[in-house]
């Protein structure tokens, strides 16, 4: 069954509540540096300052890299953009990736749209690019990025100990993966 979209703004993959678009630099890039810049998200996924010109550097530099897709996540009842979902140091020979999602809006936090999101990711990168192992890190303070990463099906694999330095402490990483194999079991 196909679903209208004639109301989304560019729609790539569509979900139930979401849907993943390009960003648009020029549009996006303030809300961009805007969850780059609020502390709860910060202390996760970067401790650079980003202004609105710096986002749509980076946004334009994410768009000419080849090992790396970066998509919008937006809400279908209103096109508002919520978050980022990406897939990075992809790698064609290994048929590899590491995956990442940001729900920016901090007040869609808790509601299961970072797994939505990541659901749609995970069929994207093993269904339309042909992927075998896809990969996530989440601080182990981030509880509810790991836990959304286990309602999506991801396997925990270990812990880096001491891996990243925020705010004056280090921190330890959870690392988790998907195979195609087992993303394949659950369609």
């Amino acid at each position: 069954m196909t679903q209208d979209t004639s109301n989304l703004q560019n729609p790539f993959i569509v979900g139930e509540r979401l849907y993943l678009r390009p960003l648009e630099p020029a549009q996006d890039n303030h809300l961009y540096s805007t969850w780059m810049n609020d502390e709860e998200i910060r202390r996760y996924f970067s401790v650079y300052p980003t202004s609105d010109t710096r986002g749509r550097e980076r946004l334009d530099n994410l768009y000419k890299d080849t090992r790396h897709i970066l998509f919008g996540v937006a809400l279908k009842e209103d096109n508002r953009l919520v978050g980022l979902v990406g897939l990075k140091d992809i790698n064609v020979l290994n048929q590899t990736a590491e995956f990442y999602v940001i729900i920016g809006d901090r007040n869609l936090h808790g509601k299961g749209f970072g797994t939505e999101a990541t659901r749609l990711m995970l069929r994207y990168g093993f269904l339309e690019l042909n992927l075998n192992r896809i990969q996530t890190q989440d601080m182990e303070e981030n509880i509810g990025g790991w836990r959304a990463d286990e309602k999506a099906g991801f396997k925990y694999e270990g812990t880096l100990r001491e891996m990243i330095l925020r705010f004056g402490k280090y921190h330890s990483v959870r690392v988790y993966s998907l195979l195609r194999s087992e993303y394949l079991e659950t369609l």
